[in-house]
């Protein structure tokens, strides 16, 4: 696999193990509160991701 192949497929791994991992959390959250504590956090985590991918273009 290319550098720049390998490079993406990290890229796309990370958001979709933030995705995976609070998919887990929120479905065995105590509360549908907790549930939406963690989706949010998911969300504030992709967002930074994005905006540090845009940054570091």
């Amino acid at each position: 696999m290319s550098r720049n192949a390998s490079a993406r497929s990290e890229h796309t791994q990370l958001p979709l193990e933030i995705i995976r991992k609070a998919l887990h959390e929120a479905a065995t959250a105590p509360t549908v509160y907790d549930a939406l504590d963690v989706t949010g956090e998911a969300l504030r985590q992709l967002a930074d991701l994005a905006r540090a991918e845009v940054h570091h273009g």
